[in-house]
Formats: structure tokens, C-alpha cells, sequence
């Protein structure tokens, strides 16, 4: 029984390994593919386990007009940070080789976008938003008083909203009192 729940273990890390490479919102279709393609583990065993990722507050997951995206909490980085070593570094490099790879088809499929206009003298409106094909993942207006506070907001934005959409998110959804 040991060696199975080391195995289990083991596709845990495989499956936050994967997530947090690939550091952008996955749906379940997107990870399940990117799995099973290379034959990491078996359907019903990886479904089992992103519940049990769920359950343990390793993985929590925001939902967009219908579609699950799973997102690594600290909790589940941390966690990763203490058993890497259970991943060999043939299966590192081959997780993280394939990324790269898909990260580009699911680039294509995201649309960043940031925008800003002026308001009245010193009020700029920023509208900032993230989609993936039809779905609108993040939508967001903000009033800056300043044409130089906008563009550098917009500017970032392009830069980083795959790591801010998941930062934000897990602001929002964090019920412990700061």
C-alpha cells in the first residue's frame, strides 16, 4: 500500500509541477490534454487527483462562463517546493519542454488587452481585461489622475497580466483576515 501512496504522491507534484510551469490559468480540458498526451497518468486517476488538490486548498480553481481554471495556491507551492524531488529531472525536462510548446498555442488563444482614455482634465479611465477565445476571464476599469499612471498601468498589464489575473484572484478569493 506504501508504494501507492507514494505513487500518489508522486502525480501530485507531477500535476503541480505542470501547473506551476506552465504559471497561467489552465482549464481542466487544457491540463487533462497536456497529462494524457504525454502519458503521465490515466484520466480517472488525474481527476482524482486535481479533487484532492482542490480539497487540500493545493489547487483552487475560479470559474468563467462555465469553464474551471485551475490556479497553484502558496500552499501548493510550497508543497512543491518541499517534494520536487519526487519529479526526475528526465520528466522536468520533458514537462517543461512541452510548455514552452503549448504555452505558445494557448497564447494564441488569449487576448491581453490594455487600454486607457481620458475622462475629464486630470481623470483617466484604464480598462484592462484578459480572454481566452470567447470567454472573458478578467474584466477591469480603473480611474487613474494621470496620463503617465495609465500608460505605466497598461504597460504592465501587457507585460504581466497572466501572473496578475492569478494574483488577483487569489487576493479575492483569500478568506484569512490580513
Amino acid at each position: 500500500m506504501k508504494t501507492s501512496s507514494d505513487q500518489q504522491l508522486k502525480s501530485k507534484i507531477i500535476i503541480l509541477y505542470a501547473i506551476n510551469q506552465f504559471s497561467i490559468p489552465l482549464t481542466n480540458q487544457q491540463l487533462t490534454d497536456f497529462i494524457l498526451e504525454h502519458d503521465i497518468m490515466n484520466y480517472f486517476d488525474l481527476q482524482q487527483f486535481l479533487t484532492d488538490l482542490v480539497d487540500t486548498s493545493m489547487l483552487e480553481y475560479s470559474m468563467s462562463e462555465g469553464e474551471r481554471y485551475y490556479i497553484i495556491t502558496e500552499s501548493g507551492k510550497n508543497t512543491l517546493e518541499l517534494f520536487s524531488d519526487r519529479v526526475s529531472q528526465s520528466l522536468r525536462r520533458t514537462i517543461n519542454d512541452s510548455i514552452d510548446t503549448k504555452k505558445k498555442s494557448f497564447v494564441i488563444k488569449t487576448n491581453i488587452s490594455a487600454d486607457y482614455y481620458k475622462e475629464d482634465d486630470n481623470d483617466y479611465i484604464v480598462h484592462l481585461s484578459v480572454k481566452e477565445g470567447i470567454y472573458t476571464l478578467m474584466d477591469i476599469k480603473v480611474n487613474v489622475v494621470s496620463n503617465k499612471h495609465a500608460k505605466q498601468i497598461c504597460e504592465n498589464w501587457e507585460k504581466k497580466a497572466q501572473y496578475l489575473y492569478g494574483d488577483i484572484l487569489n487576493k479575492l478569493v483569500d478568506d484569512t483576515d490580513s
